[in-house]
């Protein structure tokens, strides 16, 4: 899966400190790049570990995208030229946070989203990638969902925040790309867990989450009656495929994810088989589940990838691994 693509690069990542962010600022510094790694709120573990990986290689400044000109000075002045930008950076957080935070999150993502491609452009960047999500898709509609089941084929309204400013930040992207000819691909992620996640606070995961309550012998709670399915990927293998997503430049628009579905409930009893602990589970009915399925349509993905995404329990394994290395999920 190494094409030689970012040796000698200058490529700069948003979220450089966050979970998915400090997986695209790893690899490619190993790719060599020289990566500009930005970020707004330290976190020290990750910090030192990118740090002793990447050397030299990885410079990592404190950022807020939110300021318009802090973000156009980034650009400027931490290097000559950039030849690439991953944007990871997203408020972010679990179903409750979402609710009560909705016009935070709105705003902040589609500030920094339009921040970024404004800085992007005004500096000649060649090739942008935006992470976007698969919960663009946020009505029932065609399943598994392609890429064109999206909000240019049926225009719907949310009151979710998040999903408000995944949708808004693409047709940012769009109408960049239309006006001033910007490449901007748009990574649309199935549910991505991996190391580095974490299950402190309102930004939990569902993963990291569950591993945390098995760990400590407390029993798991699911949403819902725990039947519906959702489609997990790894964070490594959402890099790989979002580099040869760029690399090769066949599609601008691409769904990342597995094939393997597995209800949450089933998920649940998995990471404590993985963890080697009893199954403890406990469904709540009352709490929203959300969508019964979210599957997506693989197809594009799967032309332009040279790999297989690791299966969920071998990538659950792998996870376990760092969870039980670091002793608790980074704070």
């Amino acid at each position: 899966m190494t094409s030689g693509t970012w040796a000698g690069r200058t490529v700069l990542v948003t979220g450089a400190l966050g979970f998915i962010g400090s997986h695209f600022a790893e690899r490619l510094a190993a790719e060599g790049a020289t990566v500009l790694g930005l970020y707004r709120t330290d976190r020290p573990l990750i910090h030192a570990e990118l740090t002793a990986l990447a050397g030299d290689r990885l410079r990592l400044v404190r950022v807020d995208l939110g300021d318009q000109h802090e973000t156009r000075a980034a650009f400027r002045y931490l290097a000559p030229h950039i030849d690439a930008v991953f944007h990871c950076a997203a408020l972010d957080g679990n179903a409750q946070y979402k609710r009560e935070h909705s016009a935070d999150i709105l705003d902040a993502n589609v500030r920094t989203t339009s921040h970024l491609l404004t800085s992007a452009r005004e500096c000649a960047v060649d090739r942008v990638l935006l992470l976007s999500s698969s919960e663009v898709y946020c009505v029932p509609g065609t399943s598994p969902a392609a890429e064109d089941e999206d909000i240019r084929r049926s225009p719907q309204y949310t009151q979710n925040g998040y999903v408000l400013s995944k949708i808004f930040g693409e047709i940012l992207a769009d109408q960049h790309q239309r006006q001033f000819a910007t490449r901007v691909f748009r990574i649309r992620p199935g549910n991505v867990y991996g190391p580095r996640d974490s299950a402190a606070g309102a930004h939990n995961r569902v993963i990291p989450s569950m591993m945390a309550r098995a760990a400590a012998g407390e029993e798991i709670e699911i949403w819902g009656d725990g039947s519906q399915t959702r489609s997990f990927i790894h964070v490594a293998d959402l890099v790989s495929c979002a580099l040869q997503v760029v690399e090769t430049g066949k599609y601008d628009v691409v769904n990342v994810g597995s094939a393997e579905e597995v209800s949450i409930l089933r998920l649940a009893r998995l990471v404590a088989t993985v963890l080697g602990v009893p199954s403890r589970v406990r469904t709540d009915p009352d709490r929203p589940a959300g969508a019964a399925v979210r599957r997506l349509d693989l197809t594009r993905m799967r032309e332009v990838i040279d790999f297989e995404p690791r299966s969920l329990r071998a990538g659950l394994e792998d996870t376990v691994r760092r969870y039980r290395r670091d002793e608790r999920p980074q704070p």
